[in-house]
Protein backbone atom coordinates (compact mmCIF):
# COMPACT_ATOMS: atom_id res chain seq x y z
CA UNK A 1 0.00 0.00 0.00
CA UNK A 2 1.13 3.66 -0.18
CA UNK A 3 -0.35 6.46 0.89
CA UNK A 4 0.61 10.18 -0.42
CA UNK A 5 -1.14 13.44 0.89
CA UNK A 6 -1.84 16.83 -0.63
CA UNK A 7 -2.51 19.77 0.89
CA UNK A 8 -4.21 22.57 -0.77
CA UNK A 9 -5.32 25.68 1.64
CA UNK A 10 -7.70 23.77 4.48
CA UNK A 11 -8.09 20.81 2.38
CA UNK A 12 -5.81 17.63 2.78
CA UNK A 13 -6.37 15.13 -0.13
CA UNK A 14 -5.23 11.79 1.14
CA UNK A 15 -4.42 9.09 -2.28
CA UNK A 16 -4.22 5.44 -1.16
CA UNK A 17 -3.11 3.06 -3.59
CA UNK A 18 -3.11 -0.89 -3.31
CA UNK A 19 -4.85 -3.22 -0.48
CA UNK A 20 -6.19 -1.17 2.64
CA UNK A 21 -6.29 -4.78 5.22
CA UNK A 22 -5.05 -6.17 8.30
CA UNK A 23 -1.01 -5.74 7.24
CA UNK A 24 -1.28 -2.27 5.91
CA UNK A 25 -4.23 -0.62 7.83
CA UNK A 26 -1.65 0.31 10.78
CA UNK A 27 0.29 2.25 8.30
CA UNK A 28 -2.50 3.76 6.75
CA UNK A 29 -3.74 5.12 10.66
CA UNK A 30 -0.42 6.83 10.81
CA UNK A 31 0.10 8.56 7.84
CA UNK A 32 -3.63 9.45 8.15
CA UNK A 33 -3.77 10.82 11.73
CA UNK A 34 -0.36 13.65 10.23
CA UNK A 35 -3.78 15.93 8.80
CA UNK A 36 -1.16 19.06 9.59
CA UNK A 37 -4.74 20.94 10.81
CA UNK A 38 -6.54 20.47 7.89
CA UNK A 39 -10.46 21.48 7.96
CA UNK A 40 -11.49 19.30 5.15
CA UNK A 41 -10.28 15.76 4.49
CA UNK A 42 -10.99 13.81 1.27
CA UNK A 43 -10.00 10.36 1.17
CA UNK A 44 -8.78 9.68 -2.42
CA UNK A 45 -9.56 5.37 -2.73
CA UNK A 46 -9.77 5.27 -6.55
CA UNK A 47 -6.82 3.19 -6.90
CA UNK A 48 -7.64 0.95 -3.95
CA UNK A 49 -8.91 -2.65 -5.36
CA UNK A 50 -9.67 -4.54 -1.95
CA UNK A 51 -11.11 -3.30 1.51
CA UNK A 52 -11.53 -5.55 4.90
CA UNK A 53 -12.84 -4.94 7.92
CA UNK A 54 -9.50 -3.92 9.77
CA UNK A 55 -9.52 -1.23 6.36
CA UNK A 56 -12.88 0.05 7.35
CA UNK A 57 -12.22 0.54 10.79
CA UNK A 58 -9.35 2.60 10.32
CA UNK A 59 -11.37 4.40 7.61
CA UNK A 60 -14.75 5.28 10.14
CA UNK A 61 -11.78 6.10 12.76
CA UNK A 62 -10.37 9.01 10.64
CA UNK A 63 -14.13 9.93 9.47
CA UNK A 64 -14.74 10.63 13.98
CA UNK A 65 -11.58 12.16 14.23
CA UNK A 66 -12.11 14.35 11.43
CA UNK A 67 -15.63 14.99 12.19
CA UNK A 68 -15.27 15.10 16.00
CA UNK A 69 -12.90 18.15 15.51
CA UNK A 70 -15.55 20.12 13.51
CA UNK A 71 -14.05 19.53 10.13
CA UNK A 72 -15.31 17.60 7.33
CA UNK A 73 -14.74 14.22 5.91
CA UNK A 74 -15.67 12.56 2.41
CA UNK A 75 -14.28 9.29 0.54
CA UNK A 76 -14.48 9.64 -3.09
CA UNK A 77 -13.07 7.40 -5.97
CA UNK A 78 -14.37 4.18 -4.87
CA UNK A 79 -14.22 1.36 -7.61
CA UNK A 80 -17.25 -0.92 -7.58
CA UNK A 81 -15.71 -3.88 -5.60
CA UNK A 82 -14.36 -1.55 -2.56
CA UNK A 83 -18.05 -0.32 -2.91
CA UNK A 84 -19.57 -3.25 -2.73
CA UNK A 85 -17.77 -3.44 1.33
CA UNK A 86 -19.30 -0.24 1.85
CA UNK A 87 -22.52 -1.03 0.94
CA UNK A 88 -22.75 -4.54 2.58
CA UNK A 89 -21.96 -3.07 5.52
CA UNK A 90 -24.16 -0.07 5.85
CA UNK A 91 -20.94 2.42 5.76
CA UNK A 92 -22.39 3.84 2.37
CA UNK A 93 -25.72 5.20 4.46
CA UNK A 94 -22.81 6.75 6.94
CA UNK A 95 -20.16 8.50 5.22
CA UNK A 96 -20.15 10.99 2.44
CA UNK A 97 -18.90 8.23 -0.40
CA UNK A 98 -18.96 9.46 -4.36
CA UNK A 99 -18.28 6.02 -6.44
CA UNK A 100 -15.84 5.91 -9.05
Amino acid sequence: MNVTKKLDSDTMTIFVEGWLDTLTAEQFRSEAQQLEGAEKVILDLSKVDYISSAGLREVVALHRSVTGSGGSFSVRGVVPAVMDVFTLTGFDKKLDITPA
